[in-house]
């Protein structure tokens, strides 16, 4: 098993349930006090519940968790178990005696990786009887099933999974990032090689290179990918900031995901982030919003050196040192 990331704020703690029978699994990520949130919907392929309340429009100013599922639209289910813990515990909106918890979701699609079992009621309330400061990374909570380079199906893609980052500021505030990986395109390195993605056969450990792929390939109704892919990000900080901020904030970060994901933001990638302000402490907008995507790339790249194929696709460390070629 890895070594447990930390979330490194105080008030956010996260609980996995993961299911590797059926390879597929919940993350919560839950805070400890009424926490702001903003979100930007990144891909066209989005499967989420309860994220309009993030908008800066919207009357809800505060949220209690957000989950991050396995399962597809199925998965969805899992924030039910998470507002039954959360009443539970007598957190949510006070309306007149009547508390409702606000618990925005988003899901991945795994369906092909897993047995097709998606993570229920059950599994949202499990993961938060197991909340703590620790979160593993690779193929655990809503990572389990993850995967990346898809193009040509399941049979030459590579193993994703959950990945975290964090960093403190100069200011004094800290930024901390969780991802689930289970993207269209290729996952690329700092210097800009593949690390893992769309090999050229299942047999090969040589990529394909989506990206090149794509732009000399006619993708025509009958022979473009399905809208199965995802990248979810959620962004924590205690930088004190309101809704519009963190959308911002939320907007900058993805431009990570573009760096570490190629092609990125796809038609058949329903990328979701989350941007979360938990605290009181004063650092600029911007310094915040550029730090998150230095972390989600990192944390992307983490997601794929810490996961496990099961046997099934490989991962980044089943083609050994310096990955496929």
């Amino acid at each position: 098993m890895p070594a447990p990331g930390v979330s490194m704020l105080d008030n956010v703690l996260v609980g996995e349930y993961t299911d590797a029978i059926n390879r597929t699994g919940v993350s919560v990520v839950y805070f400890r006090d009424p926490a702001t949130a903003g979100v930007y919907k990144y891909g066209s392929a989005t499967s989420t519940r309860q994220i309009d309340s993030l908008e800066a429009s919207h009357t809800v100013s505060r949220i209690d968790a957000i989950v991050l599922a396995g399962g597809s639209a199925f998965g969805l289910d899992a924030s039910c178990g998470v507002m039954r813990w959360l009443r539970e515990h007598g957190r949510g909106i006070d309306l007149k005696g009547i508390k409702i918890p606000i618990v925005p979701c988003a899901a991945i699609f795994d369906l092909r990786f897993s047995t097709g079992v998606a993570p229920g009621c059950d599994a949202g309330y499990l993961a938060c009887s197991v909340m703590g400061g620790e979160v593993h990374e690779g193929s655990f909570g809503a990572g389990t099933g993850a995967t990346v380079g898809k193009i040509n199906g399941m049979d030459s893609a590579m193993k994703a999974g959950a990945g975290t980052a964090s960093v403190a500021l100069p200011d004094g505030a800290g930024v901390w990032v969780y991802v689930v990986v289970n993207a269209f395109g290729d996952v690329m390195a700092d210097s800009g090689g593949i690390m893992a993605g769309a090999r050229r056969e299942r047999s090969s450990r040589e990529f394909l290179d989506t990206s090149r792929f794509i732009r000399g390939s006619s993708l025509g109704p009958g022979t473009a990918p399905v809208s199965e892919n995802t990248t979810l990000c959620v962004i924590a900080t205690d930088a004190c900031f309101d809704k519009p901020s963190l959308i911002t904030i939320a907007k900058m970060a993805s431009a990570g995901i573009a760096r570490a994901l190629s092609p990125a933001g796809t038609s058949f990638d329903g990328d979701v982030v989350f941007a979360v302000s938990t605290g009181d402490r004063s650092e600029p907008m911007d310094v915040v919003g550029d730090a998150s995507a230095h972390l989600v790339e990192e944390a992307i790249r983490r997601a794929v050196v810490r996961a496990d194929g099961f046997g099934i696709v490989p991962s980044y460390s089943d083609l050994g040192p310096g990955g496929a070629r």
